[in-house]
């Protein structure tokens, strides 16, 4: 076996034997982790040339990706944060990752917490991306990242800072302050879009679509993993998902909602209480376009979100005219049982919280009134065309009948 051969390593008047090193002026662009060698120094290990998706990103974040890219690129100098926040498997890290990638520079990981980890990653003699993956777990209200997040060690050198959180447990002096986090997005549930599009994808039966569709939207967790799952499911025994939601490890929201109508005045008059909504909130931009049903009624189209539980909703068209309104209405979405949580304090002797006088609204009764007579009006006319179409074949069975008389006495009479 050949010998190995070893070389001196110097660090100051300190002398090291190992093996033979390359040198390099520059970090090339790649993802790298941080840890510790056997003699407690900080140092680089590479773990890929960059971050690589095997499989088909849902709900891409491109605006905020490219602000991001902008805003780094528009300046020459100082350090950027971006802390995403919620729930897993609603994209953050992925949203983290696709930045890194465009940032076009090394991308270093950092999976623990060392006192060796701050300094070593500022002196770095060159532009950097930090990846810091569940933030809170690694570093919680530890501040020694902090100086050199908002350049306090006066590095040369910029740094990015990508994090990701699932809850924002994290150092207050992180939070409103732009030059040390940017940005700070919080990730909720997967958008109805979003949802919709998996579906038209991965599910086979596709007689199941809307009641997937449905079933996704009353749990209380909605990611890409649970959708997925979900269709799973159905693909695998070509049933609803009415059919094992009772012993699916998923759990559903209780669903009971509390809708108000913004009248004329600027007053919340109640138009029902405790009942189902779809979609539910939270709202965004990509509920526009969705079908308002309140309480099994179908109110109207989404055509704006003012924000996360209120939203413009115009009429239906039948025959060219509105059911149930005329001019587009404001339509407020409160979970029942936050509310009424609410106004728990009333009657236990405070009298900071008081229940406000209720006002109710018929406008949901209007607009029930006016299917009703619609539905009913279509099928009095289905009645009438039925009759007149029965009488017409009366008619003509009478004159084929007739006609067959005739003939009939004529053979007689022959």
């Amino acid at each position: 076996m050949a010998e190995v051969r070893k070389v001196w390593n110097a660090n100051g008047n300190t002398l090291y034997l190992g093996s033979p090193s390359e040198e390099f002026e520059k970090l090339e662009n790649a993802i790298y982790k941080v840890i510790l060698d056997p003699f407690e120094r900080a140092c680089l290990v590479k773990v890929a040339d960059d971050f690589t998706f095997d499989y088909k990103l849902y709900g891409l974040e491109s605006d905020l990706i490219n602000r991001v890219l902008k805003t780094y690129n528009a300046t020459d100098h100082g350090n950027l944060g971006i802390l995403l926040n919620g729930l897993k498997g609603t994209g953050k890290t992925v949203t983290s990752k696709q930045i890194a990638n465009r940032l076009n520079q090394p991308i270093i990981i950092v999976g623990e917490n060392r006192p060796q980890f701050p300094s070593f990653l500022n002196s770095i003699p060159q532009n950097i991306t930090i990846f810091i993956d569940e933030y809170e777990k690694t570093f919680g209200n530890a501040s020694n990242m902090l100086t050199i997040m908002d350049g306090a060690s006066n590095s040369d050198y910029r740094r990015v800072f990508l994090l990701t959180t699932n809850e924002l447990r994290v150092e207050s002096n992180m939070i409103q302050r732009p030059g040390r986090v940017r940005y700070l997005k919080t990730f909720d549930h997967l958008k109805p879009a979003v949802i919709k599009e998996i579906v038209d994808d991965i599910l086979i039966h596709k007689q199941f679509t809307d009641e997937c569709v449905q079933f996704i939207s009353t749990l209380e967790t909605i990611t890409v993993d649970i959708v997925k799952a979900v269709l799973n499911e159905v693909n695998i025994h070509e049933e609803s998902p009415k059919e094992f939601e009772s012993i699916f490890n998923v759990k559903k929201l209780r669903g009971k909602y509390n809708v108000s109508i913004r009248e004329e005045d600027g007053s919340l008059a109640e138009i029902a209480a405790n009942i189902e909504v779809y979609p539910r909130p939270m709202y965004n931009e990509g509920h526009i376009g969705y079908e308002l049903t309140v309480d099994g009624t179908s109110v109207g189209h989404v055509v704006r979100v003012i924000n996360y539980n209120t939203l413009e909703v115009e009429p239906y068209e039948l025959d060219g005219q509105p059911v149930g309104f005329k001019e587009n209405v404001m339509i407020k979405v409160e979970d029942a049982d936050i509310v009424n949580y609410a106004y728990a304090y009333d009657g236990f002797g405070s009298t900071q919280v008081q229940r406000p006088k209720k006002k109710s609204s018929d406008f949901l009764k209007n607009i029930d009134k006016e299917w009703d007579d619609y539905e009913n009006g279509e099928r009095n006319k289905k009645k009438k065309t039925l009759k007149l179409s029965l009488n017409e074949e009366s008619i003509e069975e009478s004159h084929v009948a007739y006609q067959s008389f005739n003939l009939s006495s004529e053979d007689v009479s022959g």
